[in-house]
């Protein structure tokens, strides 16, 4: 009688899987290391893989450490844009969706504020990081103007600039955001969240002359 066939004792990972592996693993060295306490022969271990898996799959530490940039500006993206689609109402209110899920705890997280000023050191002089601050906020700011774009074609609102007023609420989002985890004693959360409902109440009156439609 034959007996079972036998599970191969290694699986051989594919090739997304592996980065991903290295991406996670870059991520949680820089959390816990920092930029310089971060290295290939730390994120190998990590990882589990060979150093010389690492270059097969990166030329260099800083293309790993932006890899991981984009992973993680990527994915927190898409979950505000998930969160946002799954909300119930008007346009209006899945953009307060978005702005509230803009401050939810995991992205208050101060480990992941440390890994974000790193990678912002790093975004003026590496051109890695600089090519995706650029790919990234590209894709913040769009899914910004696709919310904004559904409240701009509701009947009672006054036509407004799109792009500046995507441009605006990014950079308020971000102040009050960077604000939050450098000084959380400040103010609140909630304190936050208002400020940027504020911002949209007076954006929807036509309140912001600077982004009317028709203006200089």
């Amino acid at each position: 009688m034959a007996g079972k066939a036998r599970a191969p004792k290694f699986q051989r990972s594919t090739a997304s899987v592996r980065r991903e592996a290295l991406v996670d693993a870059t991520l949680q060295s820089l959390k816990q290391f920092g930029h310089e306490g971060t290295s290939i022969r730390r994120i190998s271990a990590a990882a589990g893989v060979s150093i010389g898996l690492i270059n097969h799959h990166f030329a260099n530490k800083s293309e790993l450490i932006a890899a991981a940039y984009e992973s993680l500006a990527l994915s927190l993206q898409e979950s505000l844009r998930r969160q946002a689609a799954a909300a119930q109402g008007t346009p209006r209110e899945r953009l307060v969706k978005f702005l509230r899920a803009s401050f939810m705890p995991d992205i208050l997280d101060p480990s992941i504020f440390s890994v974000w000023l790193v990678f912002w050191s790093m975004v003026m002089h590496v051109p890695e990081m600089r090519a995706v601050h650029d790919r990234t906020y590209r894709a913040y700011r769009a899914l910004i103007e696709q919310l904004l774009r559904g409240v701009a074609e509701s009947a009672d609102v006054p036509p407004f600039k799109l792009q500046p007023a995507a441009i605006a609420l990014s950079a308020l989002l971000d102040g009050l955001w960077v604000e939050l985890c450098l000084s959380p004693a400040t103010f609140e959360v909630e304190q936050a969240i208002l400020f940027c409902e504020d911002w949209l109440s007076a954006l929807c009156a036509g309140a912001l002359p600077g982004l009317k439609a028709g203006t200089p």
